[in-house]
């Protein structure tokens, strides 16, 4: 699917979607303004000693591991993360999980990684808009280019700081069974779902992510998400 093909189907399966749905989604964004604002503010202590602990660790190495990721209407942006790792060339090719224990984490990183610490930064990228709380995994463009039509939808929303596939299993799944489930997010989406995987995360993070074996999932590849939500309301193809 051409790039200008998924923009324009983004744009005329808006024009189907009920007002009740539109309205869901301006309250999920503002619900992101508000907590990300928060969050930015009351994590400014925290925030500081993180980025100190990295420098006195690696002090000539960039303390934020920019990573270029595909977002809402397959628009680039730059998520932002504390390093974690040593620098390193990244195969975007081949590019396979770091799992605890790798030679490639820092000291450092190991704790924020263990506890998402190394994620905080991104309540920039909600406030900016180009993130949500909650939302599909992020893709990187090399993934993009190589995405079919159906898993292509995961970016009829926008990427979350946390998300279905997180509080599922992340990593213990495969990368193409975590595209079947963040298409089962989009087209089951609402503020009600939201919040369940909020509730969701915060004993993930505690106790570290387990697969769900039950977990939700569309595994139909032929399977159309007209808008977010859409599954809902019985508009799928």
């Amino acid at each position: 699917m051409a790039v200008s093909r998924l923009k324009q189907a983004s744009l005329n399966d808006g024009l189907k979607m009920p007002a009740s749905m539109r309205l869901q989604l301006a309250v999920k964004r503002l619900i992101d303004l508000v907590i990300a604002s928060a969050a930015l503010m009351l994590c400014a202590p925290l925030l500081a000693a993180i980025a100190l602990a990295i420098k006195l660790e690696s002090p000539r190495v960039p303390m934020f591991f920019n990573d270029t990721v595909m977002g809402l209407g397959e628009s680039r942006f730059t998520m932002l993360k504390f390093r974690t790792m040593i620098p390193h060339e990244i195969n975007y090719g081949d590019r396979r999980e770091v799992t605890a224990g790798s030679p490639l984490v820092t000291r450092v990183g190991a704790v924020l990684r263990r506890w998402k610490l190394d994620e905080l930064p991104q309540f920039w990228n909600v406030l900016r808009g180009q993130m949500s709380l909650v939302g599909p995994r992020q893709m990187d463009p090399v993934r993009f280019d190589r995405a079919t039509d159906f898993q292509r939808q995961r970016l009829l929303m926008r990427p979350g700081l946390t998300g279905w596939v997180q509080v599922n299993g992340s990593i213990q799944w495969s990368w193409e069974q975590r595209m079947e489930m963040d298409i089962w997010y989009v087209g089951h989406w609402s503020l009600a779902l939201d919040a369940r995987i909020l509730c969701r995360t915060v004993p993930t993070i505690l106790f570290g992510e387990r697969r769900n074996a039950d977990a939700e999932r569309v595994t139909d590849r032929s399977c159309r998400v007209w808008w977010p939500g859409a599954d809902r309301h019985g508009q799928r193809s």
